[in-house]
């Protein structure tokens, strides 16, 4: 039988905080989801941790792979999925207890579902909604969930059969920045998305994370000022370059 969400985890090194993410999805008051952990080639014992739980809990299934990165992942991952809707979490974050019975009860009708997000990180501010949003027009969708700064995919459930429709896949030449390209492009397609009040991501700073690896630095330098160029020239395409330019200042409403 389908199941109503397929979370899809991509997983590389991050054993220290695995357990606190899967335990996030296993505790959750919504019961029918699959829970597809993407072992990208891990060198700890990531993967051995994910097995634990596959073991103890059918609804968690694990895939085994070479390492090729967090985009590559995601795409294994959605061949995989089987949810109506797909979640892509990361590894080393949680949610609240109640994130997907209030996601879904506040907007099956959406091709996406959105939530507010708590950040340890000064660099990713939180952004919490307070009132249930529904949004039809690009600068809607781009005001409200801020995407042309803070582009962050795992605050939102896509609907599988929108996913496929479109052909969406992450781009498999980015180490970072992968988020804004699907996520900017899946706002544009979208017909109505929906915003979901008084429930949260919980995002986690991870030192050891692809992004915060020192080795990574130049790429990652390189490759955020091209998705600086590729947002801004989203907008001018799309005639919001208003929301661009004044990204920032926005901010203030929240």
């Amino acid at each position: 039988m389908r199941p109503k969400i397929s979370v899809i985890i991509p997983i590389y090194n991050v054993e220290k905080y695995l357990r606190r993410c899967l335990d996030s999805v296993k505790n959750q008051t919504f019961t029918d989801w699959q829970a597809i952990c993407v072992d990208d080639g891990s060198p700890d014992k990531s993967g051995q941790i994910a097995e634990e739980y596959a073991a103890k809990d059918k609804r968690f299934v694990v895939v085994h792979k070479n390492n090729t990165g967090v985009s590559d992942t995601r795409n294994v991952g959605i061949k995989y999925a089987t949810g109506q809707y797909i979640h892509f979490m990361d590894s080393d974050d949680e949610i609240d207890k109640d994130y997907y019975e209030k996601l879904l009860a506040g907007g099956e009708d959406a091709d996406i579902i959105g939530s507010g997000f708590v950040s340890n990180s000064k660099y990713s501010p939180n952004l919490v909604y307070g009132k249930k949003r529904a949004l039809y027009t690009l600068f809607g969708k781009l005001f409200w969930t801020q995407a042309l700064s803070r582009s962050f995919v795992w605050r939102y459930l896509f609907k599988t059969d929108f996913i496929k429709k479109n052909k969406l896949l992450f781009d498999t030449s980015l180490i970072s920045q992968e988020d804004a390209v699907f996520l900017l492009q899946a706002l544009a397609l979208s017909k109505k998305i929906v915003l979901v009040p008084n429930v949260n991501y919980y995002y986690i700073f991870n030192p050891n994370s692809a992004l915060n690896n020192k080795k990574n630095h130049d790429a990652l330098k390189r490759q955020y000022k091209l998705s600086k160029v590729f947002r801004k020239q989203y907008a001018k395409q799309n005639h919001v370059s208003v929301l661009w330019n004044f990204r920032k200042l926005i901010r203030l409403f929240f």
